[in-house]
């Protein structure tokens, strides 16, 4: 309760009181829907695991195939308990083929004659963890130089085959490393996450799980949705390393740069960038953790807003970056024609609202159900607020929509009808009247299936609005 009194300040702050009371009202909501219980994998799963392991790690040949997995993480004035909880949940791991790498910068403190001092007050007890199981390494760090040198520290004596990103009070699942080592072998990707959820300071109670899309390029440039439990390919990462400036949003710059060119690829995109549709990571909510309290690191959204700035400037794409309400969200608006930075985008459609703000259309699956159906006006669609972002989708209503010229013939086949530019909407809005709701939604479908078989992705944009007097 007092977390949410003060979210619900610090946005307000922001944004105003109007706005702070409906997304009040919008996380009561979530929460009162949130009846979320995480599962631990059935003894019998884990057990399949650790036999699939010893397997090919017992054959000459096939043991090759298993890559070694480098576990990076910076600790600084770490909670011990919290942090043998996570030694714990690395070592209680079905795969057994990794490194877990603590790299510790020293805490300062007073000594009595008032001298400052550096001390590392987690070296012994890592030391007991190092003698029982050589797998878990200790480095110390000469200085608190910050997050991302502090990882990068860790990172220069990775010895791995990818190295997977774990911050010093959180948990994996006994089956993380496993799933991924599984993703790595099939496609040896650059890049590999799952979802997660989070858990209180005691790790015994789950919630807000977030089940998150397959790689989705236009959610990602919106908001770090990848985030945790992230592994990527050492000569990805090692070519990319962390960036001083950007600390606060380290990974997420990390993770823009290590998707590199893979953003444009229609095609093999999303073989490069691999999505585990499981929980495999719990992240510990507590007084000062960011999962707790967002605006504990208020500078980290600059630097989130700066990383995404970057990445578009590097790929040549003229856009400015802007912050949404909710914080650590953006919206990314091209100078210019999208499309012609673009050349992987071939539709933008926005959303179909009633004369109450509703959503009622806009963004399709294929099986014609509307995403966000029902929303009220200033709801953001949940507490990843998925509902205001731009992001891919299957299917956009072609009431409001856009598209690029190669797909001028492609429209004028599906809709019977000549697309110009966007001074044509209300034509194209008085047209659709002679069709039923069901044929709108068919040939939008139709037209943004067949389009993004043509190698262009189709984005939903919730700024782009088409109110239906319906």
């Amino acid at each position: 309760m007092l977390n949410n009194i003060k979210k619900t300040i610090a946005y307000a702050r922001r944004n105003g009181i109007t706005d702070a009371v409906m997304a009040a009202a919008e996380r009561i909501h979530d929460q009162k829907a949130d009846n979320y219980t995480y599962e631990l994998p059935a003894e019998e799963e884990l057990e399949k695991q650790r036999k699939w392991y010893r397997a090919l790690l017992n054959d000459a040949n096939k043991s090759k195939m298993l890559p070694l997995i480098s576990i990076i993480v910076p600790c600084y004035n770490t909670d011990k308990v919290f942090l043998k909880d996570m030694i714990d949940s690395v070592i209680g791991q079905t795969y057994g083929k990794w490194e877990l790498i603590l790299a510790e910068a020293p805490v300062s403190v007073k000594r009595h004659d008032g001298k400052m001092v550096h001390t590392y007050p987690l070296r012994d007890t890592i030391g007991e963890y190092h003698v029982r199981d050589g797998r878990v390494r200790y480095l110390q760090l000469k200085s608190n130089a910050g997050i991302s040198e502090n990882t990068n520290g860790a990172l220069d004596i990775a010895r791995g085959d990818y190295i997977a990103l774990l911050d010093h009070d959180d948990i994996l699942t006994p089956d993380a490393l496993c799933e991924v080592s599984i993703a790595a072998i099939k496609n040896y990707p650059r890049l590999i996450y799952s979802n997660e959820d989070k858990c209180d300071a005691e790790g015994k109670n789950f919630f807000q799980c977030h089940k998150k899309p397959s790689f989705n390029p236009d959610l990602f440039l919106s908001n770090n949705y990848i985030c945790h439990f992230t592994t990527i390919r050492s000569d990805v990462i090692f070519g990319c390393r962390f960036r001083s400036e950007y600390d606060g949003a380290q990974d997420y710059d990390l993770f823009l740069r290590a998707i590199g060119d893979t953003m444009w690829d229609t095609k093999n995109a999303k073989k490069q960038v691999v999505h585990i549709p499981k929980v495999l990571y719990h992240w510990r909510s507590h007084d000062n953790s960011t999962s707790s309290n967002p605006a504990s690191k208020s500078y980290a959204y600059e630097a989130g807003q700066n990383a995404v700035r970057d990445f578009l400037k590097t790929h040549d794409i003229k856009a400015d970056v802007e912050q949404l309400k909710h914080v650590g969200f953006y919206r990314v608006v091209y100078r210019d024609d999208p499309f012609f930075f673009r050349k992987d985008l071939g539709v933008i459609g926005g959303k179909l609202v009633d004369k109450n703000g509703t959503i009622v259309g806009g963004n399709y699956k294929e099986n014609g159900n509307v995403r966000y159906d029902k929303l009220p006006k200033g709801f953001s669609g949940g507490y990843q607020h998925l509902a205001v972002l731009q992001q891919d989708a299957e299917a956009v209503d072609f009431r409001c929509m856009k598209i690029r010229p190669e797909l001028y013939d492609l429209y004028k086949q599906t809709f019977d009808m000549s697309y110009s530019d966007t001074t044509n909407e209300e034509k194209r809005v008085s047209f659709s009247k002679l069709m039923d709701e069901q044929e709108i939604r068919q040939k939008s479908i139709q037209f943004c299936k067949k389009a993004r078989e043509m190698g262009y992705r189709v984005m939903w944009d919730p700024e782009l609005v088409r109110t239906l007097n319906k």
